[in-house]
């Protein structure tokens, strides 16, 4: 159809009454080359030169290509989690007008089986979707279907690459698989579509913006990966691509949220919460945002922001509600709001079971005296996950409280062990980051936190061994409980009690 459209267009050029002005037909090109090039800005501008050249006697020559445009401005809307139904309205519109034999409705419909962004869409607006996702048979069908028709080729490509996000909609693989090359000239507003669906692919996407930087867009699925190890490479790079989309979708759910993880991912808490918000705002159902929000508010000490935030995820019935509640008591914990918090944990439990869940369970109900069920789920914590230091710590304190003096020195040094271990991994750790080469505020910042959470842990890790030793000393081995104070050096902070724990095993004051 486009073929012919452009061979009318210039048989036409040279008659007095030619339906397109000479003036109009460079535009023309020009668009179609926008169309081609592929980015949300490039698709809008390719629109309104259509729109404008699209009256009277030429309208039947571009309403085609207009109509085209609307339905891949309507995809992108629903690639960056905005609001498509203007666009897909107005293609619904212009179906009526296309020649009768390019049948536009089955692509419109098409177009809008396709899911919005999941990562920046609440799921219970994706649920219909998923609902309706076609059967894997009829991915197929559609796929072949795509093949041919009068709709022009880059457009059924799009739609086609499009189908495969169909298949994740349903938690089902399609055809494309990340392996799948992208054919060697293949424009760059279908590279775009299949190097992010069904499966993001950095290399095709980065050769996608190094040949087309006006297609900021497509660094959103650059930016929210998650690489293994973190590198400076990786930081500056994210940083860039999330703001340079930031900077033209600034009102899209998508980039916001994926700038807020990469930026809690980062340790930014406090800006992390500012661009959940920003999200929030958007959509107030964004159930991801609005519990990422609370996770940084109560790490930076807003426990009572982190309460209010909770307690509106659960009164609005998120899925995460869970969630909710789990945060929620952590941060009434840390408030010392004991019985409100045992409450929130127990409705925790009750949806959920992890070992998080129960190691605050556990911690919760030692703080309220309450030892049988604390000792219950910090155990099963640990049969969860041995590396568990807390429940570690607050196991032992159960049995200690108990008088259990062998026991709980037993358990006491594996404490002091566990914590050896956290923060001996966490010097690795803070080796390599003073060696990388991060932009020094990053690195500095990433220096400080790793220094304070090896502190804690060493600070732990000495405490469990001052209460092993008075542990071994009670149960009356006082060579095994001297032993123990020996490991703790002269400038940990329970030195002074160390000493004083020395003297009154030997006498010696």
């Amino acid at each position: 159809m486009r073929r012919v459209g452009v061979l009318l267009l210039l048989v036409s050029a040279g008659c007095a009454s030619a339906p397109i002005k000479k003036a109009d037909e460079l535009s023309l090109i020009q668009a179609q080359s926008r169309v081609l090039e592929g980015c949300y800005r490039c698709l809008i501008e390719a629109r309104d030169v259509f729109e404008r050249i699209a009256v009277g006697r030429a309208r039947p020559l571009v309403v085609a290509r207009l109509f085209e445009t609307y339905v891949l401005i309507g995809l992108r809307e629903r690639e960056l989690a905005l609001d498509s139904r203007e666009a897909f309205g107005k293609a619904r519109a212009l179906a009526a007008e296309l020649p009768p034999t390019y049948v536009g409705v089955p692509y419109v419909d098409l177009a809008e089986m396709i899911p919005p962004d999941m990562g920046g869409t609440p799921r219970a607006e994706l649920t219909p979707f998923t609902r309706r996702a076609p059967s894997s048979a009829r991915l197929t069908e559609l796929k072949k279907e795509l093949v041919s028709g009068e709709a022009s080729p880059p457009f059924r490509a799009y739609l086609s690459a499009s189908v495969d996000c169909l298949a994740n909609a349903a938690n089902r693989r399609g055809a494309v698989s990340d392996a799948v090359p992208v054919p060697v000239g293949t424009p760059p507003l279908v590279k775009y579509r299949m190097g992010t669906c069904p499966v993001p692919r950095s290399a095709v996407i980065e050769e996608l913006l190094l040949e087309t930087p006006s297609f900021v867009e497509a660094g959103l699925f650059i930016g929210r990966q998650r690489p293994q190890i973190i590198t400076a490479a990786w930081v500056k790079r994210s940083r860039e691509v999330l703001a340079n989309a930031y900077a033209e979708f600034s009102r899209s759910p998508s980039v916001t949220y994926a700038m807020g993880a990469a930026s809690q991912v980062l340790g930014d808490c406090t800006k992390a919460v500012r661009v959940y918000e920003d999200t929030i705002a958007l959509n107030d159902r964004h159930e991801d945002a609005a519990m990422q929000r609370v996770v940084c508010l109560g790490h930076v000490g807003q426990f009572v922001p982190a309460i209010e935030g909770a307690t509106r995820i659960i009164d609005r019935g998120f899925d995460n509600i869970a969630d909710g509640y789990y945060w929620r008591a952590w941060n009434r914990h840390r408030r010392v709001e004991l019985r409100e918090a045992r409450a929130d944990i127990e409705m925790a439990r009750s949806m959920m079971v992890n070992v998080q869940v129960l190691t605050l369970g556990g911690v919760i109900k030692y703080d309220q005296d309450d030892l049988v069920p604390a000792e219950r789920d910090l155990n099963e914590a640990l049969r969860m996950d041995a590396a568990q230091c807390i429940a570690h710590w607050y196991l032992e304190l159960v049995t200690f409280k108990r008088e259990a003096w062998l026991d709980a020195a037993t358990r006491f040094g594996m404490a002091s062990s566990c914590y050896e271990s956290s923060a001996n991994d966490n010097v690795r750790r803070l080796d390599v980051m003073r060696k990388s080469d991060f932009d020094e505020g990053f690195k500095a910042s990433q220096i400080a936190g790793f220094e304070a959470v090896i502190k804690e842990d060493r600070d732990q890790q000495w405490a469990a061994i001052l209460n092993a030793a008075n542990g071994f000393a009670r149960a009356g081995q006082s060579e095994t409980a001297l032993k123990w104070i020996d490991k703790i050096p002269g400038d940990a902070v329970v030195a002074s009690k160390a000493a004083e724990l020395r003297k009154r095993i030997t006498g010696k004051f």
